[in-house]
């Protein structure tokens, strides 16, 4: 497992850079309706341990279902950066595959019942 550190992260664009300070616990994925067509690996970080660096106005948010969870995405390029989560909505679920320099080989990752949830 990784040092807990701060890892920088942005859309393909650049347009929403973000930092998160984290050491991997676990990735998960989701097999919600959304998490299924985005195919993202994600990383659960407190909303302490996420910093939006700049971009913060490129952002658009989307809302489904019980209108708890808040999906972002970059306005300009379409890539899904983060989203807060439903059922812990004070953490953050990032898109691992946005961060800079990170090294994913032996990290648990951890099938999330999205569907259960409904």
């Amino acid at each position: 497992m990784p040092a807990i550190k701060t890892y920088t992260g942005e859309c393909h664009c650049q347009a929403v850079q973000f930092e998160i300070t984290t050491d991997f616990p676990e990735l998960t994925t989701c097999d919600c309706s959304i998490c299924r067509k985005k195919n993202a690996l994600m990383v659960k970080v407190s909303e302490s341990a996420m910093n939006i660096i700049s971009g913060s106005d490129f952002l658009s948010a989307y809302q489904f279902h019980t209108h708890t969870a808040t999906h972002y995405f970059c306005k300009v390029c379409g890539i899904y950066t983060f989203h807060r989560k439903r059922v812990t909505p004070d953490y953050f679920g990032v898109n691992v595959y946005c961060l800079d320099d990170v090294e994913l080989k032996g990290i648990a990752v951890r099938a999330t019942d999205g569907i259960g949830m409904l």
